[in-house]
C-alpha cells in the first residue's frame, strides 16, 4: 500500500508507536476578563481546537514537537504568547499546562503541570495598594464626618467623561483638537449608520486631524498597541457592565511617500487575517460565530495618515460598534 501523505501531528502510527499531548490552557480568577477570549494552540504550526480548563489530548507520532499558545485580545492584538519544544516517547502522553499572565503584556508560562500565573506577585501588590487607598479613604471620610465644623464645597459641573491626553503625532497639530466635518458624505462598508435622531458623543482627541461619534453612553481612553509610532484609544459603552462591546482605535503616520508598498506593510501589520478591499485605500474583514461579532477595518487618508479600527459586539448588538467605524471612516474620507 502507499505510504500514508497525513501530516506529523494526525498520523495514526503503530501500536507499539503510539503517543499523544495533553495541554490544558488556564487563566487566573483575578483575570477573569480572559474568558471571554477562545485561546489559540497550535502543535508544530497547525491549529488546534481549544478551550480554557479541560484537557486537550492530540495523538502525536513520537518525537520533537513545538507547541504554541496565545489569547488572542483587542489591544494589544495577542498576550501571553508561549512557545516550547516537548519530545514525545512511543507510548508516552507528555502532559503540558499553559496559564495566561495575570498583566497583558508578560508572555504566558508553558510546561510540565503545575505552572504558576506569571505576574501573580505584581497583581497582589497592585490589589493590596487598591485597598489600602480605599481604607484611608474611608478613614479620612469618617473623621470628616465627625469634625464639629463643616464645610460644604462648591459644586462644580464637570464633562461626562474626560480624554487623557497622549503626545501628539508627526505631522499634527500640536495640542489641538479636531472638530467633526459637517457634510461628510456617508460611507458604510460595515453595515450600519448613524442616524440623525441618534444621540451622540463626539470624541475629539488632542493632536488627531479627525474627530468621531460614538452612542452617547460611550466613553474613550488612552490604550496601548504594539505597532511603531501608533497612539490609540479604547472605547467602550460606560453603560454595560459586561464590558462585551468594545472598538480600538489606532492612528499613525504612513512612510512617505505612501505609496501601495508602503499601505500594504501598515495594513498586514493590522489585521489578524487577510482583509478584503472596501473601496479606495480601505480594507475590511469581519466575523460572527457564537453569538459574538467581530470586526477589523483600516483606512488611508491624507495621503499621510493609517486610522484602523478593531471592535467586537455581541451578535445582536453589531449594529453599534458599526456605526461607530463607518463614522471614523466617514470623518477621514
Amino acid at each position: 500500500m502507499p505510504a500514508s501523505s497525513a501530516p506529523p501531528l494526525y498520523q495514526q502510527p503503530g501500536h507499539q508507536q503510539h503517543a499523544a499531548l495533553a495541554v490544558t490552557l488556564r487563566y487566573s480568577p483575578l483575570a477573569m476578563l480572559l474568558g471571554l477570549f477562545t485561546p489559540v494552540l497550535a502543535v508544530d504550526g497547525q491549529p488546534v481546537r481549544a478551550g480554557w480548563k479541560r484537557p486537550i489530548v492530540m495523538p502525536v507520532a513520537p518525537g520533537r514537537h513545538h507547541v504554541h499558545v496565545h489569547v488572542p485580545y483587542l489591544l494589544p492584538r495577542r498576550i501571553g504568547k508561549a512557545d516550547l519544544d516537548v519530545v514525545v516517547l512511543p507510548g508516552q502522553t507528555a502532559a503540558l499546562e499553559y496559564r495566561a499572565p495575570m498583566i497583558a503584556y508578560m508572555r504566558g508560562a508553558l510546561g510540565a503541570p503545575p505552572q504558576k500565573y506569571p505576574g501573580m506577585i505584581a497583581t497582589i501588590v497592585l490589589l493590596a495598594l487598591v485597598v489600602l487607598m480605599a481604607f484611608c479613604a474611608v478613614g479620612n471620610a469618617i473623621v470628616a464626618a465627625s469634625a464639629e465644623t463643616r464645610t460644604v464645597p462648591a459644586w462644580t459641573p464637570t464633562p461626562a467623561r474626560t480624554i487623557p491626553k497622549l503626545p501628539s503625532l508627526p505631522g499634527s497639530t500640536s495640542g489641538s483638537q479636531p472638530d467633526l466635518t459637517e457634510g461628510a458624505a456617508v460611507r458604510d462598508v460595515a453595515g450600519a449608520t448613524f442616524a440623525a435622531s441618534d444621540k451622540t458623543a463626539t470624541m475629539r482627541f488632542t493632536g488627531w486631524p479627525f474627530a468621531f461619534r460614538t452612542p452617547a453612553s460611550w466613553g474613550c481612553l488612552g490604550a496601548k498597541v504594539e505597532l511603531t509610532g501608533a497612539k490609540a484609544y479604547i472605547c467602550v459603552d460606560e453603560s454595560d457592565p459586561s464590558g462585551e462591546k468594545r472598538v480600538g482605535v489606532m492612528l499613525r503616520t504612513c512612510t512617505q511617500p505612501c505609496g501601495e508598498e508602503s499601505m500594504a506593510r501598515l495594513t498586514k501589520d493590522w489585521f489578524s487575517a487577510t482583509p478584503k478591499a472596501a473601496g479606495n485605500a480601505t480594507n475590511f474583514l469581519e466575523s460572527s460565530g457564537n453569538g459574538k461579532y467581530e470586526m477589523e477595518m483600516d483606512h488611508f487618508f491624507a495621503g499621510k495618515w493609517q486610522v484602523a479600527v478593531a471592535a467586537t459586539a455581541p451578535e445582536k448588538q453589531r449594529a453599534e460598534v458599526q456605526k461607530i467605524a463607518n463614522d471614523i471612516l466617514t470623518q477621514t474620507s
